[in-house]
């Protein structure tokens, strides 16, 4: 069983060591390409080229992860690997993520799903065909490094015992749910310097060592200005009927790929007083189902594709279960199958659990670790380790 306390924060990388720094031209792996050279390491930095120009985005759309500003940001890095004396490397990885993460959106939205694209993403290209295609391409490292806002734990501090992810410091910035189908291949390599630092200290620091991107604005989207409709040809936005729960029609939906699970806005049908959400997407029948705010409240789901921590998903065990990004982490009771599929069942029922999303299971390190962030309610407590992860399929009928 693994014992929490033996658990300490992996080493960054020593001085003389080679280390890849996943680059993408934002504030955050710009300063970490920083201090990565000044540590005395020997810096790769690389960049995945992941915009193909097929699908044409408006002009002055903005920036996202999808988008056509890639080639202004592979700029920006190339002009700080000049400046740090560092090589620069650009992988062309357009393809795989087209089939792996542009691919598997669109099925998933026509499907009634909602899917999250970063955690598709991270353990496929971004650390999986990334750092592979930089070794392929004759660039070989130590350490592979990036930006992200998490830390990495393991039993006193040695990797090969198994490594841990665990919340960044910053709650509003803390990245390790989108990490959490990451393996441990990888992870035993990796390591995240600015985990113990809060966004404005990031920047604070990239302004002192003059940085261009020090003021740069997060890109959070996927795709440019969150346009995702861009992404689908016009038969995905095919009208239909939005009904109540019990088959009545109510009016007609713009394309079931509009809508996601406990949904309000944008709906426009009502039955009277009470507020009508979206509690189901049957894509079969093209069809939006909306209910009341109580219909969307379950206690419980079921998933699959999990992704255990070492020493993890052999048991049922008690966790702080995050069914998404923007949802406040609840007591729930994790019973793990062997075929890879897990049920959970919530001390409290829970809103909104929308198949296709990802839940997170998160331990507390100490019987005495604060569960709750003051102002924060939809944030993972620091003093925790990520367990595992798996992809929603369903919920589980009943608020009981």
């Amino acid at each position: 069983m693994l014992n929490f306390d033996s658990l300490q924060e992996l080493p960054l990388p020593p001085a003389g060591s080679v280390v890849a720094v996943a680059m993408s031209g934002g504030v955050d792996s710009s300063l970490v390409a920083h201090l990565m050279a000044e540590r005395g390491c020997r810096v790769v930095g690389v960049t995945m080229k992941v915009y193909d120009g097929s699908i044409q985005f408006p002009e002055g759309a903005g920036n996202g992860c999808y988008g056509p500003d890639e080639a202004e940001d592979e700029a920006a890095c190339r002009r700080l690997c000049d400046a740090l004396g560092a090589e620069y490397v650009v992988i062309d990885l357009s393809k795989p993520y087209g089939k792996e993460v542009l691919d598997y959106f669109r099925t998933e939205y026509k499907l009634g799903r909602t899917p999250n694209p970063c955690l598709r993403c991270n353990p496929l290209i971004k650390f999986g065909l990334l750092p592979h295609a930089l070794r392929q391409a004759g660039h070989d490292f130590d350490y592979y490094v990036t930006g992200h806002y998490a830390r990495l734990l393991a039993p006193e501090g040695n990797p090969d015992l198994g490594v841990y992810l665990a919340p960044g410091i910053d709650p509003y910035k803390d990245q390790s749910y989108f990490l959490q189908r990451v393996g441990q291949d990888i992870l035993v390599k990796t390591r995240f310097p600015l985990g113990n630092l809060r966004k404005e200290e990031v920047r604070r620091l990239a302004r002192e060592r003059g940085l261009e991107v020090a003021e740069k604005k997060d890109s959070q989207d996927f795709v440019a200005k969150e346009d995702y409709e861009t992404l689908f040809e016009k038969d995905a936005l095919k009208r239909g009927a939005i009904i109540d729960t019990q088959g009545r029609v109510l009016g007609e939906h713009q394309g079931i790929v509009r809508y996601t699970i406990g949904q309000r806005r944008g709906v426009g049908v009502s039955t009277g007083t009470e507020p009508l959400y979206v509690v189901a997407l049957d894509a079969q029948n093209n069809q939006v189902v909306v209910g009341h705010e109580r219909e969307l409240f379950s206690r419980g789901l079921e998933a699959s594709q999990s992704v255990w921590a070492p020493g993890f998903g052999q048991e049922n065990f008690r966790a702080l279960a995050k069914i998404r990004l923007a949802s406040k982490p609840a007591w729930a009771l994790v019973e793990p199958n062997q075929d890879g599929t897990v049920r959970v069942i919530f001390d409290e029922p829970q809103r909104a659990i929308a198949p296709g999303q990802s839940v997170a299971f998160y331990i507390p390190l100490s019987a005495g670790s604060n569960t709750e962030e003051p102002g924060l309610p939809s944030r993972v407590p620091v003093n925790t380790i990520l367990a595992g992860g798996a992809v929603i399929e369903r919920k589980l009928s009943g608020t009981a």
